[in-house]
C-alpha cells in the first residue's frame, strides 16, 4: 500500500531542489510535476457532467481517483509517493478525504526574487524566444513582468492562500531562502511535520536536471538544479520601478505564518 504526500507552492521557488533533496532517501520517490492532478481534475468534470452523474455515488467516484493514483505509480516500487503539481493546494479537501492523513509541502518565495528568477533565466538563454509552453512574453521588461505576474505567479498564488486558508493544517511553507541557507534544519523540520523518520541527506550531491521536460516547456534549464545547496541569489537585473511595484503588493503571507514559523539559529 503506498503512501501519498504532494508538493506543490510557487514557481521559481525551489520544488525541484525540495524534490531533489527528498528523493536521496531510499524510501521516498519525488520529481517535478506529474498530470495526475490534470487527469483527477478532468474525471471530476467528465462525471459531473455526464447523464451518469446522478448514478454515480461518491465511494465510487473515490475508487476512480483511487484508480489514477495507483495505476499511475504501478510501476514504482516505494511506497511513499511525494506527487508535484502547483494546482494540488486548490484540492485540499478531495486530497484530505482521499488521503486523510496527507501533507502538502509547499514551497514559497518572495515575489520580486521569483520575477527576477525568471528574468535571470530568460536572459540566461539570449538565443531562445522569452516564452514558456505557448504563451511567449513582452520584449519590454515592465510588460513582461507584468504578464510573468499574471500568467504564472497569480493563479498559483491564490490557489495556495485559498488551499492554506481551508485546510492549514496540512500545509508545510518552505521558504526558498531558508531551505537554500539552512538545508539541513529545513529538512528536519520537514520531516517532522510529516511525523517521519529523518534522513541524513547529502546537500553536496543533489544535481537534477530533465532535459525533455524542459524542451517541453520550451525553457532551457528550467528545472536545472546544481549539485550543491547553497544560497547564492542571483543579483536583481528587474528595474528598480519594477521591484518597487511588486514589493508594495506585500502578498507574503507566510512571513507572518505561525504554523511554519522556523526558528534558525
Amino acid at each position: 500500500m503506498k503512501t501519498y504526500y504532494f508538493i506543490s507552492g510557487l514557481p521559481r521557488s525551489g520544488s525541484t531542489l525540495l524534490s531533489s533533496i527528498l528523493k536521496q532517501n531510499p524510501e521516498f520517490y519525488a520529481d517535478i510535476a506529474s498530470p495526475i492532478q490534470t487527469l483527477i481534475e478532468s474525471s471530476v468534470d467528465v462525471i459531473s457532467c455526464s447523464e451518469s452523474n446522478p448514478l454515480v455515488p461518491i465511494e465510487q467516484r473515490k475508487n476512480i481517483i483511487y484508480g489514477i493514483f495507483d495505476g499511475y505509480y504501478k510501476h514504482i516500487e516505494k511506497n511513499i509517493i511525494f506527487d508535484s503539481s502547483r494546482k494540488w493546494t486548490n484540492n485540499t479537501n478531495l486530497l484530505k478525504d482521499l488521503f486523510p492523513y496527507t501533507k502538502i509541502l509547499c514551497t514559497v518565495r518572495d515575489i520580486v526574487p521569483i520575477l527576477n528568477s525568471f528574468e535571470c533565466l530568460f536572459n540566461k538563454n539570449s538565443f531562445y524566444t522569452k516564452q514558456i509552453n505557448e504563451k511567449i512574453f513582452s520584449q519590454n521588461i515592465f510588460i513582461r513582468t507584468d504578464e510573468i505576474f499574471e500568467r504564472e505567479i497569480l493563479d498559483n498564488y491564490f490557489f495556495m492562500v485559498s488551499g492554506y486558508n481551508l485546510n492549514p493544517d496540512m500545509f508545510f511553507l518552505v521558504e526558498y531562502d531558508n531551505l537554500c541557507k539552512y538545508p539541513e534544519k529545513t529538512m528536519k523540520q520537514v520531516y517532522n511535520f510529516l511525523n517521519l523518520p529523518y534522513y541524513s541527506h547529502n546537500f553536496e550531491n543533489v544535481n537534477y536536471s530533465n532535459e525533455k521536460f524542459d524542451n517541453v516547456c520550451k525553457v532551457k534549464d528550467l528545472h536545472l538544479v546544481r549539485n550543491s545547496v547553497v544560497y547564492d541569489p542571483p543579483k536583481y537585473i528587474l528595474p528598480s520601478e519594477v521591484i518597487d511595484k511588486y514589493e508594495k503588493k506585500n502578498m507574503e503571507f507566510w512571513k507572518t505564518s505561525l504554523l511554519n514559523k522556523m526558528e534558525y539559529a
